[in-house]
């Protein structure tokens, strides 16, 4: 098993390597990405439940899926604020998967890569939202 320290640097250089190439996006394309990009990590654990065949887990994971699921959708709408506090949560879900082996089972290491993922991937969006502020004040002339 590869030290906590290394998974945790994968998890952020992965990040980091996501939030360059969405650089390069639009602003609304990188919206978009970000918004798709956390429906799919909310239901990630979704899939190892049923993987692993759990059935109470499965539920437990369903309704956290669907709520960060809707916490990033009003990111899309309001603000990507929003979409951030749902990476925040993700990642806090992520440390209970890897600290006390809350949920379904992913593995030794990839919740705590993901725990660094996620956080990172927050910082980004959040900082995107000051970007879709300020476009937003420019376009109305502010």
């Amino acid at each position: 098993m590869p030290h906590s320290l290394f998974v945790l640097l994968v998890g952020a250089i992965a990040a980091l390597l996501t939030a360059l190439l969405t650089a390069r996006m639009s602003l609304a394309g990188s919206k978009q990405f970000y918004t798709a990009f956390m429906a799919a990590t909310a239901f990630i654990y979704v899939g190892s439940a049923l993987a692993w065949g759990q059935t109470s887990p499965l539920v437990i994971e369903s309704a956290i899926a669907v709520v960060l699921f809707n916490v990033a959708l009003v990111g899309q709408r309001r603000s990507m604020k929003f979409t951030a506090t749902a990476f925040l949560l993700h990642g806090l879900w992520d440390l209970l998967h890897s600290l006390k082996g809350v949920g379904a089972f992913a593995g030794p290491n990839f919740p705590l890569l993901c725990v660094a993922y996620d956080w990172v991937i927050a910082g980004f969006v959040w900082k995107l939202d000051g970007n879709t502020t300020k476009a937003t004040r420019q376009a109305a002339g502010l």
